[in-house]
């Protein structure tokens, strides 16, 4: 008797555009700004205030820090000890994690509570032993052995999943101050089923809005609050997902990928797919398809079931 277990299919990306192990001197510090990724700090030593809209939070050792992405934050040491961190400036395109992660403008875990990980002192350890050998004030480049790379972004994950862990148990309370009422995520629901069907259409926020009697500011600031991304967002996270798994999974060329996902022209997807990736399509298709790729669009089966 065979006994099978399927896991469900998964494509989400992990952006890493800033990741730093070290530590600052006293009176260092760095003015306000945001950037739209998401931010996580660990102090490992002395201490930092981080100011996130007009809040000041004190970061100690063993505290870890989530900054939302977007929120305006500022950082000194105004402590007589170097500050010691961990840094990680990351973003992910699945949306569920994304409305967790971002539930708040920012989401403090204390050292007492982090403690309760046994695994994120392990992750930080290996992380730490990854980059031993960079000298110090270099970076991780070209001379990092590729499975290193593969290792130090499998150590963010599994951070950023304890981070998740940790946030989930610090309770109700937490989370009652930013919960949106059952109506309103509904009509959020509502929102991004729209957006998915109409991926090849043109679909506009303004036409979504007017479709659910609502302004198109309203649309926007339900749907971000519920998912953690703009309306816009979404469209081109679900746009970049849809066209990763058509050039891998079949054999469409990229001119009809371009049509399907509602672009101008295969110029214009591929300048398009180039900057959020780093690649032209045809560079990321798989050099040798083999006869396991298929003809059939990955998702095209969801325009009759919700997302």
């Amino acid at each position: 008797m065979q006994n099978v277990t399927s896991l469900p299919n998964m494509t989400s990306t992990l952006q890493l555009t800033g990741f730093h192990i070290g530590k600052f001197p006293s009176g260092w510090e760095y003015p306000r700004h945001h950037h739209h990724l998401f931010e996580l700090l660990c102090c490992l030593g002395g201490e930092v205030e981080q100011e996130i809209n007009r809040t000041t939070v004190i970061l100690r050792p063993g505290d870890w820090l989530l900054i939302n992405a977007g929120e305006r934050h500022k950082s000194a040491n105004t402590s007589p000890a170097d500050y010691e961190f961990i840094n990680v400036h990351f973003d992910l395109d699945d949306l569920e994690i994304r409305s967790l992660l971002g539930a708040a403008p920012y989401r403090l875990v204390p050292a007492a509570e982090a403690a309760g990980s046994e695994r994120l002192g392990r992750y930080i350890q290996e992380l730490r032993e990854l980059t031993e050998h960079v000298p110090e004030g270099g970076a991780a480049g070209a001379g990092t052995p590729l499975e290193d790379k593969l290792l130090l972004q499998a150590n963010i994950l599994l951070i950023i999943r304890e981070m998740l862990a940790l946030i989930r148990v610090q309770g109700e309370a937490a989370l009652d101050a930013v919960s949106v009422t059952p109506s309103a995520a509904d009509a959020a629901h509502a929102i991004e089923e729209r957006l998915s069907l109409g991926l090849s259409d043109h679909v506009s926020i303004a036409s979504v809005a007017k479709e659910m009697n609502m302004s198109r500011s309203q649309c926007t600031k339900l749907f971000t609050k519920v998912y953690g991304l703009s309306p816009r967002q979404y469209v081109s996270r679900r746009k970049l997902m849809l066209a990763k798994e058509m050039l891998v999974k079949t054999y469409l060329p990229v001119s009809e990928i371009a049509e399907r996902l509602g672009f101008q022209s295969a110029s214009h997807f591929s300048r398009q797919f180039r900057r959020w990736t780093g690649y032209s399509p045809t560079a990321f298709k798989p050099r040798h398809q083999g006869n396991a790729l298929v003809s059939h669009v990955p998702g095209e089966d969801r325009k009759n079931a919700p997302y």
